[in-house]
């Protein structure tokens, strides 16, 4: 295994676009990228690379690392905010517990935020994963950086889903959650959703077309750390051109669009006698009643207009 040095990490970082007061998605697999002499423990082992990137985005930069937890709702477990770690390894893990870090809400999507923009994007979110005002719609809105530390240049595509929630994609839909943040011992009490795929819905990603796509156009930077790459792009150009390629093809992330089944979700064919539109013939249903009254009627204030 090849050795680096926090000098090395951030070297590579400056060398990929991260420059001070950068704000970056950082995901990571430091598995393959080297080890550094000296360091004995985990907690060490993850100071080095924080510290690498605290010496390149400075004290007015941030860092934002996803924590997710969807173990969650896998077996059935409580999100217990302060302390349910994150499945997504060591440095995200290390960034959670670190003091001042900032955590969102989202209990199977939160992310980890620590640095000048922290509040910005983990505080004050929609009850969406991946939605409005979510953290990573807040990082739409700042000029943050993808990075990626030992991972496939396809992980430059880490707001995949937030494409596909975003852009009202066919294959996803949005569940209901039964499990809420528990903040200092007491449940929050709201609603929170994700946009999740449909487990009986079969398909495989292929993010690296657009990461070619975007190389073309040198919007990715790479560069070599240790044993493996550190890869990084604007996020709002990844996420925009890959939106303008959802717009013509929905199934554009996918390696071939999924094989739905004709009258079953979400494919379910026509709705009459389903929808609530007691005549099922098209030539005498009253279209306008459904839409503006009756059972879909969505109520007004005329009545304290009248007054």
């Amino acid at each position: 295994m090849k050795l680096i040095s926090r000098r090395n990490i951030s070297g590579a970082l400056v060398n990929v676009g991260v420059t001070r007061g950068s704000t970056i998605f950082l995901m990571t697999d430091l598995a393959k990228v080297g080890a550094i002499p000296g360091v004995k423990t985990r907690d060490s082992f993850c100071a080095v690379y924080l510290d690498a990137i605290r010496d390149v985005i400075g004290t007015d930069g941030t860092i934002v690392m996803p924590t997710y937890t969807t173990q969650v709702a896998r077996f059935d477990m409580e999100f217990i905010w302060e302390e349910t770690p994150t499945i997504l390894g060591l440095l995200p893990e290390f960034l959670r517990r670190q003091s001042g870090a900032l955590r969102s809400l989202h209990p199977l999507y939160s992310v980890t935020a620590l640095g000048e923009k922290q509040t910005f994007i983990c505080s004050n979110n929609s009850t969406t994963n991946f939605g409005w005002n979510s953290p990573f719609h807040r990082m739409l809105q700042t000029e943050t950086r993808v990075v990626t530390i030992g991972l496939p240049s396809g992980y430059i595509m880490g707001m995949a889903h937030q494409l596909e929630a975003m852009c009202g994609l066919p294959y996803v839909y949005n569940k209901l959650l039964k499990w809420v943040p528990i903040v200092r011992g007491r449940k929050v009490n709201k609603s929170f959703s994700a946009t999740v795929r449909h487990l009986d819905l079969a398909f495989s990603y292929d993010l690296a077309r657009h990461v070619r796509v975007m190389r073309k156009q040198k919007n990715v930077n790479s560069a070599v750390l240790g044993g493996s790459w550190v890869h990084s792009a604007k996020y709002t150009t990844v996420f925009d051109s890959a939106a303008k390629q959802l717009a013509d093809d929905p199934f554009y992330l996918l390696k071939e669009p999924p094989k739905f089944i004709e009258n079953k979700i979400p494919f379910d064919g026509a709705t009459a006698g389903r929808d609530g539109i007691a005549d099922n013939n098209p030539n005498k249903a009253n279209w306008a009643g459904f839409y503006l009254g009756g059972s879909q009627d969505p109520g007004g204030d005329e009545s304290d207009l009248w007054a």
